[in-house]
């Protein structure tokens, strides 16, 4: 299947189309910064550690610069960026600011994750990818994690594809939860997670011309993402179709809990919301942090006070 011909689309998104179906990403908007075990302005050190380098993957690790002498334990949490499926990874700097203020403040090792992305390797290829990380993870395999890492105490986060992302490998992962062991995964937190359907929203029609995630970039996103041939009732995009997937039975069986983190300025919300609700129905245990006003990327790349708000929140939680 060739990729669509909407120039002005990939154009919005900042990447081109190339003739074998793959594309080219733009430097200039999306630039990256290494690891760094001394850099003064951030309050974590990093560093770069390959997963499966047959398939380019690897994740970044923060660890609190505070802590690093001191015999504690920190407890794990495994990020996935955003992107739409289709730009970006750890090395990004909003991304890698970000991930460094959550180490700080949540007292924790935090590892992100660099997945596969679209339209070269469609979902569920990125899904299969933080699994695999899971996997990794747990088999201690980095020295910073299993010097560092608390292996009882593993939450996932995600923010928009992420934590789409988070979701989805958050159900995969329950039902395979005993291959896990030794890592106890404790929950799941989806910051303003990238969730579809082909009935529109009310906040998707009445932020139908919004700046950040503009409704017909969202559509052109899952065109390029989903498996080909399907739409936005996927299962993938669409989570509440049919009543939702059976996997989340096994969630509320090992008693995590999943975090809501969004606002009613961003398209997804109403998505948020009713899965929300569906989770609460079927009797998981489900925070939410719904704030008026905002936009889409306010907690991670935005404001600086709604940040530190939403992280004191889930410190309230976890760990």
């Amino acid at each position: 299947m060739s990729l669509p011909n909407t120039p002005e689309l990939y154009e919005a998104i900042h990447i081109t189309p190339n003739l074998n179906e793959t594309v080219s990403r733009s430097a200039e908007h999306f630039p990256t910064v290494p690891p760094s075990l001394t850099d003064p302005t951030l309050p974590a050190i990093s560093k770069d550690v390959p997963v499966n380098p047959d398939k380019n993957t690897w994740v970044r690790i923060f660890l609190p610069r505070e802590l690093l002498n001191t015999d504690e334990k920190l407890p794990i949490l495994v990020y996935i960026h955003g992107g739409g499926f289709i730009v970006a990874s750890p090395d990004f700097p909003p991304f890698h600011e970000f991930c460094s203020v959550v180490a700080h403040r949540l007292g924790a090792m935090v590892v992100s994750v660099k997945y596969r992305l679209a339209p070269e390797d469609r979902l569920p290829a990125a899904y299969d990818d933080v699994l695999e990380t899971l996997t990794w993870v747990k088999d201690g395999k980095a020295e910073w994690v299993n010097k560092y890492g608390d292996f009882s105490s593993c939450v996932l986060m995600g923010e928009s594809a992420g934590g789409n992302i988070t979701y989805h490998v958050g159900l995969k992962a329950a039902v395979q939860n005993d291959n896990f062991k030794p890592l106890v995964i404790k929950g799941l937190v989806l910051i303003q997670p990238f969730f579809g359907g082909l009935n529109r929203s009310q906040a998707e029609i009445r932020l139908e011309n919004d700046p950040v995630v503009r409704l017909e970039i969202c559509d052109f996103l899952w065109e390029l993402s989903l498996p080909v041939g399907m739409d936005r009732d996927h299962e993938y995009s669409n989570p509440c179709r049919d009543g939702g997937s059976r996997l989340v039975d096994r969630v509320r069986d090992l008693g995590w809990w999943v975090m809501f983190v969004s606002c009613d300025g961003d398209p997804f919300f109403d998505r948020s919301v009713e899965l929300a609700k569906l989770l609460e129905n079927k009797g998981i245990s489900v925070k939410t942090m719904f704030n008026e006003g905002g936009r889409h990327g306010i907690f991670v790349g935005g404001d600086r006070v709604k940040r530190i708000e939403f992280l004191d929140y889930v410190k309230g939680v976890w760990p």
